[in-house]
């Protein structure tokens, strides 16, 4: 394994972790299902992949005791990192929710302490106050934020008297390269750690077969997978490290080999060349937004469901849209050619539910929405 200094800190961390959403979740939580995921974290550690990232809302917490039980004996050497949820950024939330979150992993201190969404209805102001409180008290080592816009990422740097940002994470893999645009480069400037979650696109890869190809070629070239050419392309980024999730043993041992190899120039440039941005701006009344998509989510139908937010999403779509309106929005959402046959719709919206109706709210149904699309 490889190391990278994480942010302006001077501390190592491997510069491919563990990223623990879907570990200890409700839908799949059982005594069997418990122990494969401790001992899977377990192997991961001894792989060498000792950066740990949950989050208090992974499982409700359970995701939290799961890391807890794989530290074990051996805390001091794993970095641990978590997450508050966006509901709870009011000051004394943030202080309540990092020692929930202590409890359930069992540790003094939690090394990366991430804001895990903004939310608009609470000032970053007083998020970064509680975030240097919990420092100064020796509760967390690091502040880091997760899903955050390069504007917001100003901002919450902005709002800190004592301390830094040291990292941001947000999504970033061959499908979806929007962080190039404007969050990877000012995290490249400013030394800020930027945390891929979602480097191996959720087990796609390659979104067709003549870029999944490319990576076998390239892979053949070094003798390894795909997926460990993709995840060497991503943390050749000097700011970059990545944060797979994995519990298949054979998976597991291929994201810690991933680091140790280095790809030729001409071969990270051709998978840049390769896998461009598949991305448009679409007017919003072309896109279907139907029940399921990823994660079988709910999603409001019509835009005032959407205001009134009766499912109690925070931040809320009207919220989010006084964001975009002075500012940008994060990242693109994601769409699928439609299966609606009436000529109305040109996509079915996959993922960013959310985020499509507070463009509409911002935008008054006027202005075409960025996405991704998915062949």
């Amino acid at each position: 394994m490889r190391y990278k200094i994480l942010g302006r800190t001077g501390v190592e961390v491997a510069s491919v972790g563990v990223g623990c959403m879907g570990i200890g979740g409700a839908l799949e939580r059982s005594s069997t299902s418990d122990r494969d995921h401790v001992r899977a974290l377990e192997m991961a550690i001894d792989c060498g992949m000792i950066f740990l990232d949950t989050a208090e809302v992974y499982g409700q917490g359970h995701s939290e005791e799961l890391v807890g039980q794989a530290l074990r004996g051996k805390r001091d050497n794993i970095f641990v990192a978590s997450k508050v949820s966006p509901e709870h950024l009011g000051y004394h939330d943030v202080i309540k929710a990092a020692e929930a979150s202590l409890r359930r992993l069992r540790i003094d201190r939690i090394d990366l302490y991430q804001v895990h969404w903004p939310n608009p209805r609470i000032p970053i102001q007083e998020t970064m106050n509680a975030m240097e409180t919990l420092r100064s008290e020796e509760k967390i080592r690091f502040i880091g934020l997760s899903n955050f816009s390069t504007k917001e990422l100003n901002e919450a740097e902005a709002s800190l008297v004592y301390d830094d940002v040291a990292s941001i994470q947000v999504e970033y893999n061959l499908f979806d390269r929007s962080i190039e645009n404007s969050v990877l480069p000012r995290c490249e400037e400013k030394r800020i750690t930027t945390i891929a979650y979602s480097p191996l696109d959720q087990g796609r890869i390659a979104s067709s077969s003549m870029k999944l190809e490319t990576l076998k070629s390239i892979a053949e070239k070094y003798q390894r997978s795909p997926a460990q050419i993709t995840l060497n392309w991503l943390i050749r980024h000097p700011s970059v490290v990545a944060i797979p999730k994995a519990t298949n043993p054979k998976h597991i041992k291929e994201n810690a080999q991933a680091a140790d190899f280095d790809l030729a120039d001409e071969d990270f440039d051709e998978i840049c060349r390769v896998f461009t941005q598949e991305s448009a701006n679409v007017p919003t009344d072309r896109i279907c937004v139907v029940e399921g998509g990823q994660g079988n989510r709910q999603v409001y139908q019509t835009i005032q469901d959407a205001l009134e937010n009766k499912l109690g999403f925070i931040p809320s779509p009207a919220d989010l849209a006084r964001s975009i309106r002075r500012g940008e929005m994060l990242k693109p959402v994601r769409v699928v050619p439609t299966q609606d046959r009436s000529g109305r719709y040109d996509y079915d919206l996959l993922e960013g539910r959310i985020r499509y109706w507070a463009w509409v709210i911002a935008h008054e149904g006027r202005r075409p929405i960025p996405v991704c699309i998915r062949a």
